[in-house]
């Protein structure tokens, strides 16, 4: 982690210890001017903030939004459902970047809206999709999702059993075609659908504890290739320790590995490897909120 991204961390945990809140009295509406003075202050110091829609008041979220704008930095606006879409929009055309999930309950007619606001103000639509995806239930929640996806919409997904990676495969095709991508979190075995997923230009999020044989091995590898030639990518994250041959073919690769937070010591052979991953820079949008979380 370099030295920005420990600051957008240290910012993002300083903003959701704040927490929601808004006092009628006089002195609650001077400690809502204050938050929103430092929050505007936050943005103005680091190269990414991240708030949920319930911390602040709404022109101050408006302000916060203006002003990253202005400063060429990214805001991230966590919708948890409370504002009503036409805000949450409104947020969007100017610049907030929008990370909702189905936990916030929106209508998929309005996330199109608001994928639609984002698309003319320059941001992004992210959207987890944590639900089911039973045969039964899947063809209206797959068309729903294919549609935010070809719009423009980043979608989310973590672990499916064997089938359902063959329903959401779709879903990498639709936003290939709409210009975003679809994001899939995998923390079972590795198996053949994901060349599948991989051939759509999905960014897949990996686990080392999945990577057991030389097998294993080749076929990440593999992955890797099929996922960079359709313009998406593998981000491993190192929860065990692997081979560092096989590190070092990942990076060469151009694949993302994350590394524990703790440095290594300067005498291990892991130490180089992972220098070198701290200087390669991963776009936000192929993760979800924060670049170190695997969900």
């Amino acid at each position: 982690m370099d030295a920005d991204q420990a600051k957008e961390l240290t910012t993002v945990e300083a903003n959701l210890e704040a927490g929601p809140g808004s006092n009628p009295s006089q002195e609650g509406n001077h400690l809502q001017t204050d938050k929103g003075f430092s929050l505007v202050d936050q943005v103005k110091k680091a190269p990414r903030v991240v708030v949920s829609d319930d911390q602040y008041d709404f022109p101050w979220l408006e302000e916060a939004a203006r002003c990253a704008r202005r400063e060429g930095k990214r805001f991230s606006l966590i919708d948890s459902g409370l504002l009503p879409p036409e805000k949450i929009e409104w947020l969007a055309e100017r610049g907030a970047d929008i990370y909702s999930s189905d936990e916030a309950q929106r209508d998929f007619r309005q996330l199109e809206f608001i994928g639609q606001s984002a698309k003319r103000g320059g941001s992004i639509l992210a959207y987890f999709y944590r639900g089911a995806l039973t045969a039964d239930a899947a063809e209206g929640i797959l068309g729903s999702l294919g549609n935010l996806g070809a719009q423009g919409t980043f979608l989310h997904l973590a672990t499916r059993e064997k089938d359902e990676l063959e329903l959401i495969v779709n879903l990498g095709v639709e936003c290939h075609r709409g210009g975003s991508w679809l994001v899939y979190y995998h923390r079972a075995s590795l198996v053949e659908e994901l060349v599948n997923l991989a051939d759509t230009g999905t960014w897949l999020h990996l686990s080392s504890q999945q990577i057991k044989t030389d097998e294993d091995t080749k076929f990440l590898l593999e992955l890797v290739k099929i996922c960079q030639l359709r313009g998406g990518n593998v981000i491993l994250y190192l929860e065990n320790e692997l081979p560092v041959i096989f590190l070092n073919d990942l990076i060469k690769h151009r694949a993302f590995v994350v590394f524990p937070s703790q440095l290594y010591d300067f005498r291990s052979p892991y130490r180089p490897l992972q220098d070198q991953s701290r200087r390669m820079r991963l776009d936000f949008r192929a993760y979800y909120l924060y670049p170190r979380l695997f969900s």
